[in-house]
């Protein structure tokens, strides 16, 4: 099945992650890549950290090398991110003049998606906002993410706001996603992030769409379709897309019919994606375990996990057929 075109499909499905290194080095997952996938989101390229290294020095030799390699391949581009807590150079944190902190998150969107403006379809504009702390989710308090984060710290739940209309102003045709983890399943950290949409539409915010990460590291973390369809449905009611953005299913070494479970959680996500009209795209965290995120690195040689639709060696799983023929049903 590794030599058949990518499904034809009216949804920018499927979308991998992917970073610039191993495109240059690797040509079996250059070709794989190239050829299975109809978005690219870059895994690191866009992050600050390696983008903003210093204060007022850019290098989009990364980044610019995966758009061309996108565009060569007719693949859209899903950048991912321009606002996180996470993946910040040290310089952005050294100030704690809330005013200085505002001018520098609105100066880096204005330059980095005034840079790709035309380039790439969508935006991550604002990465995990959700808080993990359990007290943020009591006593009238809204879920957001204070701890770490230097951007909420200096402008409180408006800085989100003010990401998005930046973003919208430097690229004004671009989608603009809020991307966030663990919600996928019921709780009060969905409840949270439905609010804080909600609340982003009544302001006016230029918000497109939410992506829900998917990350199923362990057993407890596997999620009904039908739990996760409801989810999407609430948010096409306030008018936004939904988007499957960074899944991998790793499997425990002790998890009998593992791969079957695989595949049927990650068959059954895009099933939603195909079927809900607001759900634009499917996106795995790599494709491959060779270079899958969930491996064990801390060892030596690092041990890969068995997360992704394609195996260590490049070889399609029985979760890559079954996301197949779940476009053939459609």
């Amino acid at each position: 099945m590794l030599g058949e075109e990518r499904p034809a499909v009216d949804l920018d499905l499927l979308n991998v992650a992917s970073d610039a290194r191993r495109v240059l080095t690797d040509s079996r997952y250059r070709a794989l890549a190239g050829s299975q996938f109809s978005m690219l989101t870059p895994e690191n390229a866009f992050k600050p950290q390696f983008l903003h290294p210093r204060r007022g020095v850019y290098d989009f030799r990364d980044a610019d090398l995966l758009v061309r390699f996108a565009r060569a391949n007719d693949m859209k581009v899903h950048a991912h991110t321009l606002v996180w807590h996470e993946a910040l150079p040290d310089w952005m944190r050294e100030n704690d003049d809330p005013e200085e902190v505002r001018r520098t998150m609105l100066r880096h969107i204005a330059t980095v998606a005034g840079h790709f403006k035309g380039k790439v379809a969508e935006w991550d504009v604002v990465n995990e906002p959700m808080s993990d702390d359990e007290k943020s989710y009591t006593d009238g308090d809204l879920g957001l993410r204070s701890e770490q984060s230097p951007w909420f710290e200096a402008m409180g739940e408006e800085y989100i706001d003010e990401a998005f209309r930046a973003a919208h102003r430097a690229d004004p045709k671009a989608r603009l996603f809020l991307n966030e983890y663990g919600v996928e399943e019921e709780g009060e950290r969905w409840d949270a992030l439905y609010d804080l949409v909600e609340r982003l539409k009544e302001r006016g915010v230029p918000i497109d769409g939410v992506g829900f990460q998917n990350h199923e590291y362990a057993p407890d973390d596997r999620i009904d379709p039908e739990t996760f369809r409801s989810h999407v449905r609430d948010l096409a009611e306030l008018g936004i897309q939904a988007r499957v953005s960074e899944m991998d299913v790793p499997i425990g070494e002790d998890e009998e019919d593992g791969r079957q479970t695989q595949a049927d959680e990650m068959a059954g996500k895009l099933r939603v994606c195909l079927e809900e009209p607001n759900c634009t795209s499917f996106s795995t965290w790599g494709f491959t375990d060779r270079y899958g995120s969930t491996a064990d690195t801390k060892i030596y040689p690092p041990r890969t996990a068995d997360s992704l639709p394609w195996d260590a060696a490049l070889r399609p799983k029985l979760a890559y057929e079954r996301l197949l023929e779940a476009f053939d049903e459609e």
